[in-house]
């Protein structure tokens, strides 16, 4: 009887061994799970930081682009009124002087 109570007791003492080391392995797992996890987002994050520099550094060329076009067709604008008012100035005076004479 003695017998099979001390093998009993050394059951019990092999399965707390195990439950123990279930428990040290299972802590090993969650803390390189929750590195790995950490790791992935560092890296995503990195990732989304340079797609963000490159989409804002296009953005910020189309941007100039668009701005230096405009610019030129305002200037081109500018040109053709001022072209039209020099050529046609003469003509602009008369009729001034001529509305202001029908009064």
């Amino acid at each position: 009887m003695n017998e099979i109570i001390m093998g009993l007791y050394e059951i019990e003492e092999q399965a707390g061994k195990m439950m123990e080391k279930a428990a040290v392995r299972r802590q090993e797992l969650q803390e390189e799970n929750r590195k790995k996890m950490e790791d992935s987002a560092m890296e995503m994050e990195k990732e989304l930081e340079g797609r963000l520099a490159i989409l804002r550094s296009q953005l910020e060329e189309q941007s100039a682009q668009e701005a230096k076009q405009l610019a030129a067709g305002n200037q081109e604008e500018i040109t053709r009124l001022n072209e039209n008012y020099e050529k046609n100035l003469d003509r602009f005076a008369q009729e001034i002087v001529e509305k202001i004479t029908e009064v």
